[in-house]
């Protein structure tokens, strides 16, 4: 058996001093007598050669090259469909423009014997200067004058040379002053737009007089 401690002797001595106790926090792990824990070591970041990836300048100008040919078609893909935008516009432009000038020598085309028979009733009024002359007479003149500002050109060829691409021969004239070829009268005037004929001009031609058979045996 142990023998009895007496403490009250004891803290009688201490009389009226104080204590002071101290709490320090201790880990659980050391409390029961575990060691702590190393802290883990920090491993470096794989270089790109430890990974067994390269990366060198050929494989960048590789990817550039190849970049630059993509590039290079997409433009002359993109130039190409422009070129041939351009050309659809310019010939849809040109066929609005060639059916406007068609149509536009159509009603040029039915207004002309209008024209013409304005023109023989001057012709036949001869020196008749009445008002109904001179009213006939004005509104020629305004339908000629329409015509001009609309690009037409009247053809009268009286003293010319015939000209097969804008003139008709309706008849041969033998005989008289005019050289062969000449035009010694017109029938219709013609008219033209442009380079483009709407009408040819019909027109008598002087022509060399034809040789009789005879006179030529009588003189052989």
């Amino acid at each position: 058996m142990h023998d009895d401690i007496d403490l009250s002797g004891q803290l009688k001595d201490l009389g009226n001093d104080e204590i002071e106790i101290e709490f320090v926090d201790v880990d659980e792990s050391v409390s029961r007598g575990q060691p702590e824990p190393e802290p883990e070591p920090e491993i470096p970041p794989e270089s790109p050669r430890e990974t067994g990836i390269e990366v060198s300048d050929e494989s960048a100008a590789a990817r550039t090259e190849r970049l630059q040919a993509e590039l290079d078609h997409v433009r002359d893909v993109y130039l190409r469909k422009l070129a041939e935008f351009d050309n659809f516009r310019k010939r849809v432009e040109r066929e609005r423009d060639e059916l406007r000038q068609a149509a536009l020598e159509d009603f040029v085309r039915e207004l002309l014997p209008v024209i013409d028979n304005f023109d023989r009733a001057l012709q036949h009024a001869g020196d008749d200067s009445g008002a109904f002359h001179q009213g006939v007479e004005m509104i020629a003149k305004q339908l000629h004058d329409t015509l001009e500002r609309k690009g037409v050109t009247e053809i009268n060829p009286l003293g010319e040379m015939f000209n097969p691409e804008v003139h008709e021969a309706v008849q041969r004239v033998e005989g008289g002053d005019q050289p062969p070829g000449t035009v010694v009268f017109v029938m219709l005037k013609g008219y033209t737009r442009g380079d483009r004929l709407i009408r040819p001009a019909l027109v008598g031609v002087a022509v060399e007089p034809a040789t009789l058979e005879g006179d030529a045996g009588g003189e052989s």
